[in-house]
């Protein structure tokens, strides 16, 4: 019974990071959106009340406008200065939202943008068996900070210390790994293969 509420409140937890992200974004191209509809409203107001396949062209222009904002804040993102701010505010301010740079790892991995700072995956020895793990940092010598997700929300686990030697070094990426833990280990025959 204990274990049922454990694999249950786990997955509501894992289900509340993941929706977390996505609600703020939404919020946040909400009232993107409402600013420039406002901007919007003068000049549309002289052009003929047009839709275009339903979609009104107040709303289009919007739209438009939100993706040009987006594409050009991209752009600009690539510069070296905005790489240093955002450097500074990782560091500064966002390090101690908790969750954040594995959470911000995780979701470039998700949707496709290469990182050089991938996580370097390992498998640790637990009671029931291997299980993969993240290297997160070295302690010292001989121990080792690793994050254990649990399955299928990778979103959620466990942060151990952990030996050296107890550590089992695989040469498979992060994003590999991950679609493995979300699959609930499908795949992990040819993954690990050789490997164990």
């Amino acid at each position: 019974m204990k274990s049922i509420f454990k694999i249950l409140k786990a997955t509501f937890l894992g289900g509340i990071l993941f929706l977390v992200p996505l609600v703020v974004l939404l919020v946040i191209l909400e009232k993107g959106y409402g600013i420039i509809q406002k901007v919007t409203l003068p000049l549309v107001n002289h052009l003929p009340r047009v839709h275009v396949l339903g979609i009104a062209l107040q709303e289009l222009i919007g739209i438009l406008i939100i993706i040009l904002i987006c594409f050009a804040a991209g752009l600009l993102a690539r510069t070296a200065n905005a790489k240093k701010l955002i450097q500074k505010l990782e560091n500064g301010v966002l390090s101690f939202v908790p969750g954040y740079s594995f959470m911000k790892n995780m979701n470039e991995n998700i949707i496709g943008i290469e990182s050089n700072q991938d996580l370097k995956v390992i498998l640790v020895p637990t009671d029931a068996g291997w299980q993969f793990a993240f290297l997160i940092e070295q302690i010292d010598e001989s121990t080792f900070t690793v994050f254990i997700p649990d399955a299928p929300n990778p979103w959620s686990g466990s942060v151990v210390f952990v030996d050296k030697k107890d550590i089992k070094n695989i040469e498979i990426s992060q994003k590999e790994a991950l679609a493995c833990i979300r699959k609930l280990g499908y795949g992990s025959k040819e993954l690990l293969k050789n490997k164990l």
